[in-house]
């Protein structure tokens, strides 16, 4: 009786030291983590396609863009892809609609706020990828409305792609088109 019990200890002790190897060698496999600059790169891209747009630089907004850029516009249009001079035109309405158009990026949370671009993913695992291929942004938008006075918001999300030439290739945006005007049209 002796002899089984020390048996099964010893196969127990066996065991917790195989496990427990094992799980030594997985927590010591090296994680390489991703390069960012051509991340970096994009977002500055990004960045400064939004202070051109503070700007009111229609030029600068024109260079940033390949010319057969497709943008994707808030509001649901059946789900059809435009282009460049249809993104420039929806800019110069903004433009001549609204002064001091401001962009704060950043998911605003209760106690603060967290970073506003975002780019590749870890989940789900069979779909998991370091590449920066596609920017997912966050911010809110500010500004005046010319013929009110009036101070507007909005929150917005983007999907953006930039080429390797620095140039944004794909832009779908998504923010409250109707809430804007419901601001505008607000009593006071």
């Amino acid at each position: 009786m002796k002899t089984k019990i020390f048996g099964l200890l010893m196969l127990a002790v066996l065991t917790l030291f195989a496990c427990k190897e094992k799980e030594s060698e997985m927590v010591t496999e090296e994680t390489v983590a991703p390069d960012s600059s051509e991340y970096d790169k994009k977002v500055a891209v990004v960045r400064a396609f939004f202070q051109a747009h503070c700007d009111e630089d229609l030029d600068a907004l024109s260079s940033m863009l390949a010319d057969d850029m497709k943008w994707s516009p808030p509001h649901y249009n059946g789900n059809q892809w435009l282009g460049k001079e249809d993104l420039l035109a929806a800019l110069k309405n903004y433009h001549d609609g609204f002064e001091n158009i401001k962009y704060a990026e950043g998911i605003v949370m209760p106690d603060s706020t967290a970073n506003g671009f975002w780019s590749g993913s870890v989940f789900p695992m069979q779909n998991a990828n370091t590449s920066a291929g596609v920017l997912r942004v966050y911010g809110t938008w500010t500004a005046t409305h010319t013929e009110s006075g009036k101070e507007i918001g909005v929150k917005f999300f983007n999907l953006s792609s930039v080429n390797e030439n620095g140039k944004i290739v794909q832009s779908s945006d998504y923010f409250d088109v109707n809430g804007l005007a419901v601001q505008i049209a607000a009593e006071e």
